[in-house]
C-alpha cells in the first residue's frame, strides 16, 4: 500500500513538473507578471480583452507589462513555444538603442515576419548585411535636400492646393456647418504627392474628387462612368488593399504565415501585377530619359524628374564602378519592393499624422490661432506663400507645432529590435537573440531610472541635451504644447526651436531609421502652412471628440473628422 502511494505521488510530481515545463520561461532579472508565469497561456489572457476594447495592439502590450508593473522595462510572456518579448518604454534607452547601439541590436524576426513575405527585397525586410548597405547607398540621392526642394516640394505644394480646393467646396456646399471625415481626402492628397515624386506621373485622385463633387452638385449622373476615372484611383485601390491586409495579418497569431498565404491569393497577384505595371512603365520612361541624356539629346535640366531617375542613374554608376553590366530595372526586385514599401508607408503615415494634427488644432484653438497669426506675420500679403518661402523661412513656432504634432500623434507607435550579442538594457541582462518591443510614442512621463542604469553613451547624450524630461520639455506630456520645443537665446527675447528638447522617436533613428523622414517632415510643413492659412478648424460635436485610436500599420484617430470655415 505504501509503495502504491509513493508511486502515485511520484507520478503526480512528474506530471506537475512536466506540466510546468509548458509554462513561460522568463529571462532572469527583468520584471514580469508573476501570475502570467504560472499559467501556460502567459500574458495572452490579459492582453486580448484590452485589444478588443481599445483597438490598439501596441498600447495593449505596454498596458499589461510596463504600465501594470510600473517599470521602464518588463517582459511579455508568451506560451512556452515562444520566448518572452522584452518590452521597453524608456525613451532615452530606446533612442540609445536605435541611434548609437547598432552593433548590439538589429531588426527583429517579429518585424520581418510582417513585411518580408510580401516585400522580401525591401530594406525594411532585411537584416543588416553588405547587400543592404549597397541598397541604401543606391537610394541615398533620393533623400538629398536638393532633390526634395527641386522636385518633391512643388508636387506636394500642388497636391495640397488641390486638397484645399476640395475642402473649400465641401465646406461651403454639402458639409456647410457640418463635420466630415477627412482621412480619405488626406490619403488621396498624400498619394498624389508621393506617387508623382516616386515615379513622375500624376495620379490626379484629388482632382477627380473635385470633379465628382461638382458633377454631383450639378445633378449629373456621368460621375459613375468608369472611363472617367484617373489611373490613380486604381492605384489607390491596390495600396488600400495591401495596407489593410498587412494590418489584419500582423495582428494574427502567426503573422508570417498569414502574410505568406496571402501572397498565393488571386487578389495579391492582382495587386503585384497592377502596381508593378505602373512602376515598370515609369522605369522605362526613366531609362529613356537617361539614354537621351547620354546621347546629348536631352537637356540636363530635364532629368531627375522623380526618385526613379535618381535611383536608376545611381545603379548604373555603381554597376560601372564595379565593372558589371547594369541590371534591367524592370526586373529589379529590390527596386520594386523598395518602391512598394515607400508608396504604401509614405502616403498612409503622412495622412494619419495630418489627421492627428487636425484633431489637435480642433482641441487647442489657442494654439491654432497663434500659429495662424505667426504664419501671417512670416508670410504677409494676400497670396499663399510660395513653396520656396515655406521651406526657406525660419518660423520657430511652426517647427515646434509640427514636432509636437508628430510626437503626440504616435503614428508609428512601436517597433522591434533583436539583441545580436549578449548585452544590457537599463542594467538588465539581455541575452543574444532576445527580441525587444520599444514604445516610440512619448505621451506620458517615463518612469524615473537611476542614471547609472543608463549606458555610457546614453549618459553622454543626455548631458548634452539639457533639461530633457526633468525640465520644461517633459511637463504634461499627454497634452499638446508646442512651447516645450522652444527656448529663448541668451540675452534675447527671441524664441528659437530646439529639435533636441526630447528624444525624437517617431521616425526611428540611426542606420535603420525611416528613409523617408526628410520627405515626410518637409511634406508635413508645407501642408500645415497651407491648411492653417486657408482654413479654420472649428470645434467638433461632442460625439466626435473621442480621443480613441485605431492601430493598423499606423495609428489613426478613431474619428478623423473636421468642421471647416474657409478663410
Amino acid at each position: 500500500m505504501l509503495l502504491y502511494a509513493i508511486t502515485v505521488l511520484l507520478a503526480a510530481a512528474v506530471a506537475v513538473m512536466a506540466f510546468r515545463k509548458l509554462y513561460p520561461q522568463p529571462y532572469p532579472g527583468i520584471p514580469y507578471n508573476e501570475a502570467s508565469a504560472n499559467r501556460a497561456t502567459g500574458d495572452i489572457p490579459d492582453l486580448v480583452p484590452i485589444i478588443r476594447e481599445t483597438k490598439e495592439f501596441s498600447n495593449s502590450i505596454f498596458t499589461v507589462t510596463t504600465q501594470k508593473l510600473g517599470t521602464p522595462i518588463a517582459q511579455f510572456l508568451f506560451p512556452v513555444i515562444r520566448k518572452p518579448l522584452i518590452v521597453l518604454e524608456d525613451p532615452r534607452a530606446i533612442e540609445d538603442i536605435i541611434v548609437r547601439r547598432n552593433k548590439e541590436f538589429d531588426i527583429a524576426p517579429m518585424a520581418l515576419d510582417i513585411l518580408s513575405p510580401m516585400f522580401p527585397k525591401a530594406s525594411v525586410s532585411q537584416y543588416t548585411t553588405p547587400e543592404l548597405r549597397f541598397q541604401k547607398r543606391v537610394w541615398a540621392d533620393v533623400i538629398s535636400a536638393e532633390f526634395l526642394r527641386k522636385v518633391a516640394a512643388p508636387n506636394i505644394y500642388k497636391a495640397t492646393l488641390e486638397l484645399i480646393d476640395l475642402w473649400r467646396l465641401k465646406s461651403t456646399t454639402i458639409y456647410k456647418d457640418k463635420a466630415f471625415n477627412v482621412l480619405e481626402d488626406l490619403k488621396n492628397a498624400a498619394l498624389d504627392a508621393i506617387w508623382v515624386a516616386v515615379v513622375g506621373d500624376e495620379p490626379g485622385i484629388t482632382r477627380h474628387e473635385i470633379y465628382k463633387l461638382k458633377r454631383q452638385l450639378d445633378n449629373s449622373q456621368s460621375d459613375s462612368d468608369d472611363s472617367l476615372l484617373p489611373r490613380g484611383t486604381f492605384i489607390k485601390e491596390e495600396l488600400t488593399y495591401i495596407s489593410q491586409t498587412i494590418a489584419r495579418n500582423s495582428n494574427s497569431p502567426a503573422p508570417k504565415w498569414s502574410q505568406k498565404l496571402e501572397t498565393y491569393t488571386p487578389r495579391y497577384r492582382r495587386f503585384r501585377a497592377t502596381v508593378t505595371a505602373e512602376i515598370s512603365k515609369a522605369m522605362k520612361n526613366s531609362v529613356d530619359r537617361f539614354q537621351r541624356l547620354e546621347s546629348g539629346s536631352l537637356d540636363p535640366g530635364d532629368v531627375d524628374t522623380c526618385m526613379m531617375d535618381l535611383v536608376l542613374r545611381r545603379q548604373i554608376v555603381e554597376a560601372k564602378r564595379a565593372g558589371k553590366e547594369p541590371s534591367d530595372p524592370v526586373k529589379d526586385q529590390n527596386m520594386l519592393d523598395e518602391m512598394f514599401v515607400m508608396l504604401v508607408g509614405g502616403h498612409d503615415s503622412t495622412a494619419n499624422a495630418l489627421s492627428w494634427f487636425i484633431r489637435f488644432m480642433e482641441a487647442y484653438p489657442n494654439v491654432q490661432n497663434r500659429l495662424r497669426s505667426v504664419l501671417s506675420d512670416a508670410f504677409p500679403g494676400p497670396d499663399p506663400p510660395s513653396v520656396e518661402d515655406i521651406l526657406g523661412t525660419d518660423v520657430p513656432f511652426l517647427d515646434a507645432t509640427c514636432e509636437e504634432s508628430i510626437r503626440l500623434a504616435g503614428t508609428a507607435k512601436a517597433n522591434f529590435r533583436q539583441a545580436i550579442v549578449d548585452t544590457e538594457i537599463l542594467g538588465c541582462k539581455v541575452p543574444k537573440g532576445a527580441e525587444i518591443f520599444m514604445n516610440y510614442h512619448i505621451n506620458r512621463p517615463p518612469v524615473l531610472v537611476d542614471e547609472l542604469r543608463h549606458s555610457k553613451s546614453s549618459q553622454s547624450a543626455n548631458a548634452k541635451r539639457g533639461e530633457g524630461f526633468q525640465g520644461r520639455p517633459g511637463v504634461h506630456l499627454h497634452l499638446f504644447d508646442p512651447e516645450r520645443w522652444l527656448f529663448k537665446g541668451e540675452g534675447t527675447e527671441k524664441e528659437k526651436f530646439n529639435a533636441y528638447a526630447l528624444p525624437q522617436l517617431a521616425f526611428g533613428g540611426g542606420y535603420r531609421g525611416c528613409a523617408g523622414r526628410k520627405f515626410a517632415t518637409m511634406e508635413f510643413r508645407i501642408i500645415v502652412v497651407l491648411l492653417i492659412m486657408n482654413l479654420e478648424f472649428l470645434e467638433l460635436p461632442d460625439d466626435l471628440k473621442t480621443p480613441g485610436a485605431i492601430e493598423g500599420i499606423f495609428r489613426e484617430p478613431e474619428t478623423p473628422y473636421a468642421k471647416l470655415c474657409v478663410l
